[in-house]
């Protein structure tokens, strides 16, 4: 999960999003690897203010 709405990005491995939290929407991005994924991510959630759940697409 990241949540870049503060001054800083902040990355916690899981849990995913409880219950009690529910989807807004997602976006299905081709990243190289995971840090160009999560960096993609970070300013995802500081565009949108909220946070935001990656994960792989097998």
């Amino acid at each position: 999960m990241i949540d870049n709405r503060g001054e800083e990005a902040l990355f916690t491995d899981g849990p995913f999003v409880e219950s009690k939290e529910y989807l807004v929407g997602f976006w299905i991005v081709e990243a190289a690897d995971l840090d160009v994924a999560l960096k993609l991510a970070s300013e995802g959630s500081k565009a949108c203010n909220r946070k935001v759940e990656v994960r792989p697409v097998l």
